[in-house]
Order: structure tokens, then sequence, then C-alpha cells
């Protein structure tokens, strides 16, 4: 089964990146991706996908919000380049926090968590 990826970053560097590593692992198969906060926050109402890669600092709407309005509704995996926002993140209820610069095993390591946090398994 593959899983359907929202991915919201205002920088359009980190933003492709992500898009990028995320489509190399086995299990990720769909990803949208939104530089702005507030399109990103209509797609997931409407479209429910199964989890979020999400910045912490951006303008409008910022990763800690998507946290508080989402967190209980689907996985969110939160991103920045500030190591100190982990301990706040994951009390709103992420699933993992990964820290910029991020490589291909970090997102890889983080989906995999994901995945064991929605079905209860190990990938492989």
């Amino acid at each position: 089964m593959k899983l359907e990826l929202v991915i919201v970053d205002d920088s359009h560097l980190w933003l492709s990146l992500a898009e990028k590593l995320a489509k190399t692992h086995p299990l990720v198969g769909k990803v949208t991706t939104f530089e702005d906060s507030y399109d990103a926050w209509v797609h997931i109402q409407i479209n429910k996908p199964q989890f979020v890669i999400s910045d912490i600092e951006m303008p409008g709407m910022n990763g800690l919000s998507f946290l508080e309005m989402f967190s209980n509704r689907l996985p969110f995996i939160s991103t920045s380049t500030k190591q100190e926002f982990e301990e706040v993140a994951r009390e709103l209820g992420c699933i993992d926090f990964i820290t910029k610069p991020f490589t291909k095993t970090d997102i890889h390591h983080s989906i995999d968590s994901v995945y064991y946090h929605m079905y209860g398994k190990k990938v492989g």
C-alpha cells in the first residue's frame, strides 16, 4: 500500500529536496507539495492525506499551528533548522522531528516511523 503525503515548506529549496527524497521511499505514492501554508491547510481539509511533513517556521500558519489542528487526525513529521523546536513539536503530537539539513536516510527513517505508528509494524 502506497502512502499519500503532503509536504509544506515555505522554502522552495527544502520543499523540493524533501519531495525528491520522499519519492524514493518504497511506501510513498503520491506527494503533493505546498509553499503556502494556507493552501496546504485547505488541501489537507479536503483531501485528507495519510501523513504530512511540515516545516515549523513559516509565515502565516506555521508548523506548530498545523500540529495543533491536525495531529489528532493524521501523523506529522516536523522539520526545522532549529533543534529547540523538537520538544514542543513532539508535545503537540508530531511522530518524528527532522533537523535541517536532512538526508535521504533522515527522511526515510521518519517515513518508516510514521508507517509503524499507523500500522504497528516495521517496514520491510
